[in-house]
């Protein structure tokens, strides 16, 4: 699905004034994370591959479809189509030819490749455009959608792994692709902060996550179940990530530091009790067309803008809190909102917001 004309041209003025400020006249975007994200496009035909089944060339005037006779034309006519850009094609079967068709549209001056520029591009997707945060809030609410239905479906005895492929259903039918998928059964979710899914069956307790993939947009939620009375325990790892998550979540306003919303979480860390747990798992960090552009540290110096979106993902060994939040000018707002789903509300030094508690089954 190709974007309108009038995002495209908004993207692609960020391009320019790039290539402008590093003294580029010719930008090769080839991998399948900027061509998808510049122009709506679907850039493969392997997902597995970092690089696009096409390259779309960027020059001071003209935006050219770089592909081979296999892919060239459905690229144009189903993917890019109604977009302002030109057919440069190569036969799949000349090793040279991509490289021969570059040098023609260049005159052979010098190619930049968006893999050279990475930190730089990378920074021209962070700020959303008013049609990416529309589809970021509609992202964000079928990983809600999808990891509640499965919350309230899963039950005893059920390996990982067929959760794991509950999860993976319902997103098809949401459109949304599961990139990943965690399923933490009993003392799995205590031993490891990424329980990739295994044979072992639920008994009484069970941790959710996902970090789904819809218009090239990475939403990430985290839900817990419980069957029967949690213990106190959990409860009260579960209630000190939340204020964990709290503390972070209310200080992701515009103008704030990343270092200042890490250092913010050490401290609620230490206040709930558990002084040490932020060093076994990364807290998260800005999401959009990757699950994180990058991860908040101690020495993050970015500054937090609107309409950026941040995914924060304290733990405390058997206890994660997750959700994905956009950046307003008056402050953070829930995108993986609780529909279905109990919630508590957490207060962390006067800031007040509704978490997603333990469904207890």
């Amino acid at each position: 699905m190709a974007w309108s004309i009038e995002e495209f041209n908004c993207k692609l003025n960020r391009v320019r004034e790039l290539m402008y400020r590093e003294n580029i006249k010719n930008l090769l975007i080839e991998t399948q994370t900027n061509f998808l994200w510049l122009s709506g496009g679907r850039p493969y035909v392997n997902k597995a591959t970092a690089n696009a089944c096409g390259s779309l060339l960027v020059t001071c005037d003209k935006v050219y479809l770089v592909a081979n006779n296999i892919e060239a034309r459905r690229l144009m006519d189903e993917e890019l189509k109604g977009l302002p850009v030109e057919m440069a094609e190569y036969p799949w079967w000349d090793e040279a030819g991509k490289n021969k068709t570059l040098e023609e549209l260049c005159n052979g001056d010098r190619i930049w490749t968006d893999e050279e520029l990475s930190g730089k591009i990378a920074r021209l997707r962070w700020s959303l455009v008013p049609q990416e945060v529309e589809r970021f809030k509609e992202t964000g609410r079928c990983a809600s959608l999808i990891l509640e239905k499965v919350a309230m479906e899963v039950e005893p005895g059920q390996t990982e792994l067929e959760v794991a492929a509950k999860v993976k259903e319902v997103s098809s039918s949401y459109g949304l692709e599961p990139w990943v998928t965690l399923v933490g059964a009993d003392d799995r979710a205590y031993s490891y902060r990424h329980p990739v899914p295994t044979e072992k069956k639920v008994e009484k307790y069970v941790l959710l996550a996902i970090s789904g993939q819809k218009w090239g947009l990475y939403a990430s939620a985290t839900r817990l179940v419980h069957f029967g009375k949690p213990p106190e325990d959990l409860k009260r790892r579960h209630e000190a990530v939340l204020k964990v998550d709290a503390a972070m979540i209310g200080a992701t306003v515009p103008g704030a530091k990343v270092k200042d919303i890490f250092e913010r979480a050490r401290k609620a860390y230490k206040n709930v009790g558990f002084p040490e747990e932020w060093k076994n798992h990364h807290q998260g960090g800005l999401a959009g067309y990757n699950s994180r552009e990058f991860r908040a540290t101690p020495d993050c110096d970015v500054t937090v803008e609107e309409n950026q979106v941040y995914a924060w993902n304290p733990t405390i060994a058997g206890a994660k809190s997750e959700d994905t939040i956009l950046i307003e000018k008056g402050g953070p707002v829930i995108i993986t909102p609780c529909i279905n789903f109990p919630t508590v509300d957490v207060e962390y030094e006067g800031f007040c917001i509704k978490r997603p508690d333990i469904l207890i089954r």
